[in-house]
Formats: structure tokens, C-alpha cells, sequence
């Protein structure tokens, strides 16, 4: 493997931004000095006036693969990741088959090792029938126990309380929930129908999907997780009133935090406002909300309460969500080529410093989930980077899109940032804007979160 030198970099280092090179010697960061001389043979980045900073570590992705390669593959949003400055990801179960056996794992595990340009991990999921595959399952080998107490694509419900408490009870390592009550989203479905037959307004949708169902699963979850001793990760917070019930947990060391949240990308950076403009192209679970809701999340992020940022970056084919009729759109949206932009955006706007939002991205998301020598840009740590130029603004096109379904809500949209070079545990997979990066050379992530 070449080795790189990053040179007169604008690092974010633990200590915050300082003016830098680093060496990179195989998969790791072997030096970080004012300055270091280049080594016969090593490949040269000039990062001056560019921004160095962690790849991007993305916990809650849907890559599609297996079964609904129409939609994606590990491939194809792997290298869309890549041009986004995400180095890592972790892929949800919800797939065909389902990831909820052993053998499934590894079964994606390989496809991943084969497809991936970046490095991958996965989520364990639960269902009414598998207890026992979560009780053997390696805790190393996975990101956490995926348990969707509202509704998902594929067979992996779990809404019976005797069987989740038994889920929480015997999880390995750490649960993570997809927290929205059924009964209360099907009450409100049957009424928006009634009302509107096949017509119901997308703006809607956080009113069907609303704050009630939010909460009140989201309260079940952490009073399994207290009667259990289970270590939990709130996935995709989206209201006020969820943070204002989740910041009394909010209380020491991340890694060994008993209850922790999530905030995603939609729900940071749209509101209600959108879904006149982008209609079902904004449908996800759970519903983009309120712009009080998205203000609260930010403020929310910059106090601790919520602890990382993912995308929950869910690509449907094009012909499922451009649809007027509000019951057939699919839910779910393409993020995770755009997050480190927003992510910025809001810095520019200064909703949130840049070391805030880059934090609850990297180091945070490696801490919660305990992910080994990665997130932190550090001697003897993996060289997870992103190089990104932040000289001047652009407006996504379609063409910019390169996740396999084609089309983004960030289409349109204007950002000041954009990456430049991509490297993953040591390869190059980005270079000038451009891919460079060779399947088979990402690296399966292991986590050290066991309970």
C-alpha cells in the first residue's frame, strides 16, 4: 500500500483545528507534525485552504442489498457514501432476507467485503422468532440489536411487550429501536382516509406519523431498558417533545451511557414547510416534523442530549415515490452522499459550530457504538479522512445524485462545501472529486460494545 502525505492541512484533531500534515503508512495515520517530509514513493495531497477532517461514520444506512437491488446495492450507495466523505457505514436489516440470523450476517458481511469501497458493518435485527440467534451472535461482529417497534419494510415488527422485554433482556450488546406506535399511526391513517380517500395531502404525514406515536414509543423503549439494564440508542429522534422526555438520561461517559439518541440528516435540515415543494420525495418514517421540532433537535445536539448523526439513507426506485396518491409513495429518502454538506450548511448558518456537528458524525458515532481506532484523527487510528473545499458554493443537479435510484431531495438545494478526497483505512477511494477506489479493499468494522 502507497503511502500518503496530506499536506499543510486544516485538521480538526481532539484539540480542535490546527494547521498540520499527516502521514499515512497502510491502513493507519502514522504521523500528524507542522510539518513532515515527504517519503520516496508516497502520494502527495495539497490540502492547502482545504478543511481534513474524520470520514464520516454513518450507523443507520439502508443499502438495499440483499433482495432490493432495484432500489440499491452495497456498491452502488457505498460509492455514493464515499463522495459524501463517509468512510464507515452500518447497514440495517430490513432487507430480503432479513438480518436476523447468524448466517445472514455473514452472508452480508461477504457481500460487502466484495462490493464495499468503504468500510461496513451491520445491524442484528430482531423478530418474533430469533431470541436465540441474538443470544449466540458475536457482539463484536455487530453494530447493535435493531428492534422496530413501529412499522418496516420486511417481517421484523416486534410490538408484543413480553417479547421485547425478552429482546432487551438477553441483547449482547447495544439496542437500537426505531421508536413510532402502530396503533396510534393506523388510528390516524384510517381518519386521513376517511376524510381524503386516496388524496391526503403529504403535508399530513406529521400529523399521521406525530408526536404522540413518537413518544410513546419511544418512552416504552427506555422502560424496558431500565427494567432490563439494556444499553439503548434512540434512533432518528424527531420531536421536541422527545428530547424534552430524553434529556434526563443524558448523563455520563457516551460509551458506557445506558440511554443515548440519534438525530437524522431529514430531520435536521427540513420542516413542514418542505413537503409542498418535494411532496412524497420527503416521505420517511418518522415524518419530517415541525420547524420547532427541527430547532429543538439542533439545540438538543449542541447541549448532548442527542448524541450522533446518521442519514437513515433509504433509496426507493423512482417509480414508488413520484405519486400523488399519499398511501402508495414509499417512505424513505437518499442522504448519505450529502450529509457532511449539511452538516456544514448548518454550521454556515450558524445553527451549530462545524466541530459540533463534525463531533456527533465521527468520534461520537465510534464511542457509542464502539468502534475500534476509528472517528478520531490520531496516531495509530485507522485513516478514516475526508478533504474537503469550502472556497465557494454549489447547486446539486441531478447528475451530482450517485445513489442507484437517481434522485435526491437535496436536489436543488445549494451547499458551500464539497469533498474532494476520500480515504478509507489507508485507500484512496475519492481523488479530485472523482472515484478512484477499488471494491475489496474496505474493511469489516469491529465493534467492542459488548454488554
Amino acid at each position: 500500500m502507497t503511502q500518503i502525505v496530506l499536506k499543510q492541512a486544516t485538521a480538526l484533531l481532539e484539540n480542535g483545528f490546527r494547521h498540520v500534515d499527516l502521514l499515512i503508512d497502510g491502513p493507519y495515520i502514522a504521523q500528524i507534525a507542522p510539518e513532515i517530509a515527504v517519503p520516496a514513493g508516497a502520494t502527495v495531497i495539497d490540502c492547502s485552504g482545504k478543511l481534513v477532517i474524520p470520514g464520516l461514520i454513518d450507523a443507520h444506512v439502508h443499502f438495499r442489498q440483499p433482495g432490493m437491488e432495484q432500489k440499491a446495492t452495497i456498491a452502488s450507495e457505498s460509492r455514493a457514501a464515499a463522495l459524501g466523505g463517509v468512510t464507515s457505514f452500518m447497514d440495517m436489516p430490513n432487507t430480503f432476507p432479513a438480518t436476523t440470523t447468524i448466517a445472514a450476517l455473514h452472508d452480508k458481511m461477504a457481500l460487502a467485503a466484495r462490493d464495499s469501497v468503504i468500510n461496513y458493518g451491520f445491524h442484528l435485527g430482531a423478530s418474533h422468532d430469533n431470541l436465540e440467534e441474538i443470544k449466540r451472535v458475536d457482539p463484536h461482529e455487530i453494530a447493535s440489536i435493531k428492534v422496530y417497534m413501529g412499522s418496516t419494510t420486511g417481517n421484523l415488527l416486534v410490538d408484543d411487550n413480553h417479547e421485547l422485554h425478552q429482546v432487551f433482556k438477553h441483547a449482547p450488546t447495544l439496542v437500537m429501536t426505531h421508536c413510532e406506535d402502530n396503533a396510534i399511526v393506523n388510528a390516524n391513517t384510517q381518519r386521513a382516509k376517511e376524510q381524503y380517500g386516496s388524496a391526503i395531502p403529504f403535508d399530513l404525514h406529521p400529523i399521521i406519523r406525530n408526536r404522540d406515536c413518537c413518544l410513546k414509543s419511544t418512552q416504552l423503549a427506555v422502560e424496558l431498558a431500565l427494567a432490563t439494564g439494556a444499553r439503548l440508542h434512540v434512533a432518528h429522534v424527531s420531536t421536541r417533545d422527545e428530547v424534552d422526555y430524553l434529556k434526563q438520561f443524558a448523563t455520563g461517559p457516551l460509551a458506557t451511557r445506558q440511554i443515548s439518541c440519534e438525530v437524522c440528516i431529514p430531520h435536521l435540515f427540513f420542516n413542514e414547510s418542505d413537503y409542498g415543494r418535494l411532496q412524497g420525495f420527503l416521505k420517511c418514517n418518522p415524518a419530517v416534523k415541525y420547524e420547532f421540532d427541527r430547532l429543538s433537535l439542533i439545540r438538543a445536539l449542541r447541549a448532548g442530549i442527542i448524541t450522533t448523526i446518521g442519514t437513515d439513507h433509504a433509496p426507493h426506485e423512482l417509480a414508488v415515490k413520484n405519486s400523488s396518491d399519499y398511501l402508495k409513495v414509499a417512505s424513505g429518502l437518499p442522504s448519505v452522499q450529502f450529509s457532511l454538506n449539511v452538516i456544514f450548511e448548518l454550521a454556515r448558518r450558524h445553527e451549530l459550530s462545524l466541530e459540533e456537528g463534525l463531533k456527533a458524525a465521527t468520534c461520537n458515532v465510534a464511542a457509542r457504538f464502539g468502534v475500534e481506532k476509528r472517528g478520531t484523527l490520531k496516531e495509530g487510528f485507522f485513516a478514516d479522512i475526508a478533504v474537503l473545499d469550502t472556497s465557494s458554493r454549489y447547486t446539486v443537479t441531478p447528475e451530482d445524485v450517485a445513489s442507484l435510484c437517481g434522485w435526491s431531495p437535496m436536489v436543488g438545494q445549494s451547499f458551500s462545501s464539497r469533498v474532494t478526497h476520500t480515504i478509507a483505512s489507508g485507500h484512496l477511494v475519492v481523488a479530485d472529486g472523482k472515484l478512484v477506489g477499488e471494491p475489496g479493499q474496505a474493511q469489516a468494522l469491529r465493534f467492542n460494545n459488548a454488554r
